[in-house]
């Protein structure tokens, strides 16, 4: 679409490794995920491409994955947090600035990238599923308070939207398979979802997914063919200088090979200043 610019968020599931067989598999990369991701991103043909999970997106361990280079896009930025683990933004436009943002374990990564309809600004987190609902919201808030002109904030939240219509008994009930404590865990979700989208919301940012199009992100049928734990936890949010024409969450069979989680798309335009 002319004067548009499209993004999609994915969490890549531990940077591609192979699930069936870690710790004893010294691949970093397995070859049928990373051929799934490449069939995604050749089909979704975005233009940024947000990454949680980007394991070794920077030299540790002697180990370094160049994922500007696997997805062939030319332009990146990534950083490393809790040793391998990592966020990383690539971009057919240059990337002009980053920065990070830092707590004790965990790490986000604001990139500035100069497209040709101008400069949009990408904050990307993903907090760990455990840590407080609040400070998840205080997280969020340091990144992307002090950002100006358009700025889109995404990835791996690790909360649910407190306008997505959930069954919580039956998240509780699914939970219980694969959680210690399966109430608190679903609770936590639920009321991070409120504490960030609040937070996020008083700042000016709202979802840019429209209800019609807000299907779940996680499982997928690589982790799990029972969809009664599903749940919308990656989000893209905006602020009022990003013009939306459309986003979803993209669910298909090779979105279903790749990881654990779907990607999220955002077809946008920058409001004229």
């Amino acid at each position: 679409m002319t004067g548009s610019i499209r993004l999609v968020s994915y969490n890549i599931l531990e940077g591609l490794r192979p699930i069936s067989s870690v710790g004893t598999d010294r691949r970093l990369i397995d070859r049928d995920r990373a051929a799934a991701v490449k069939t995604v991103i050749t089909e979704l043909d975005p233009e940024i491409l947000v990454l949680n999970e980007a394991l070794f997106c920077r030299l540790h361990a002697g180990k370094t994955i160049d994922y500007g280079h696997l997805f062939e896009f030319p332009y990146q930025t990534a950083a490393l947090y809790d040793d391998a683990w990592g966020n990383a933004v690539l971009s057919r436009h240059p990337i002009v600035k980053s920065q990070e943002m830092r707590i004790y374990n965990r790490g986000g990564l604001v990139a500035t990238v100069d497209t040709p309809v101008g400069q949009v600004t990408v904050a990307s987190y993903h907090p760990h599923p455990g840590r407080y609902p609040e400070n998840k919201a205080d997280d969020f808030t340091r990144m992307v308070a002090d950002l100006h002109g358009p700025v889109i904030v995404c990835g791996d939240l690790n909360c649910i939207s407190p306008e997505d219509d959930i069954d919580r008994n039956q998240l509780v009930e699914a939970f219980e398979s694969f959680s210690d404590n399966a109430e608190v865990a679903v609770d936590r979700f639920i009321q991070s979802g409120r504490s960030v989208f609040d937070a996020l919301g008083r700042i000016g940012f709202s979802d840019t997914i429209p209800l019609a199009k807000r299907r779940y992100t996680m499982p997928t049928d690589l982790i799990n063919l029972d969809k009664s734990s599903a749940m919308r936890i990656d989000h893209i949010l905006a602020n009022d200088a990003i013009d939306i024409v459309s986003g979803k969450i993209v669910q298909n069979a090779s979105t279903n090979r790749a990881s654990d989680h779907h990607p999220v798309m955002l077809d946008f335009r920058i409001e004229a200043a």
